[in-house]
């Protein structure tokens, strides 16, 4: 049962008089408050609203973006790389196509689709090649990402020998 104690002498404070520092601090304080609210206005105001339009553009970059990793994915190279990993590793590593970059990369004026092909396996993944691929999937490009140069799939098939790759594995 909790205790009622009668405050008949309680002690009340006297008002504090303000001090500099509190006036500052308060100041501080509203300013930042302000300056987060005019932030967070403009940003809403910049952020683009939800339309049909940008999901029209979305569901076709998607599209354009799954052929580009199609094409790429039935080159013979790939597809050969592929099944040796998993044979290799006994169905523990995978070969797998990712996208390296959200951003796009102008080729002759075509914004292309960076992607690389991977060895997926439990504990990494590891990097065997790069390619730029046009959105349409019909011009592929390797990255040499040593040089910075982009070399079409004849010359880096003449020069590479990628399919070698695997026969000494």
């Amino acid at each position: 049962m909790a205790a009622i104690v009668p405050l008949s002498h309680a002690t009340i404070m006297p008002p504090r008089a303000s001090s500099s520092k509190t006036t500052i601090i308060a100041g501080i304080l509203a300013g930042l408050l302000a300056a987060g609210i005019g932030a967070f206005y403009l940003h809403q105001q910049s952020a683009p609203h939800a339309s049909n339009a940008p999901a029209a553009n979305s569901q076709a970059a998607q599209e354009q973006n799954a052929r580009a990793v199609d094409a790429l994915m039935a080159l013979p190279e790939i597809k050969a790389w592929s099944a040796h990993i998993e044979k290799a590793s006994g169905g523990r590593a995978h070969g797998a196509v990712m996208e390296t970059s959200p951003e796009t990369r102008l080729v002759d004026g075509v914004a292309s689709y960076q992607l690389s092909f991977f060895e997926s396996t439990p504990d990494a993944a590891h990097r065997w090649e790069s390619f730029v691929v046009t959105p349409d999937g019909k011009r592929i490009l390797v990255d040499d990402i040593v040089s910075g140069d982009l070399i079409s799939l004849e010359q880096w098939r003449k020069d590479s020998a990628p399919m070698q790759r695997i026969a000494t594995q």
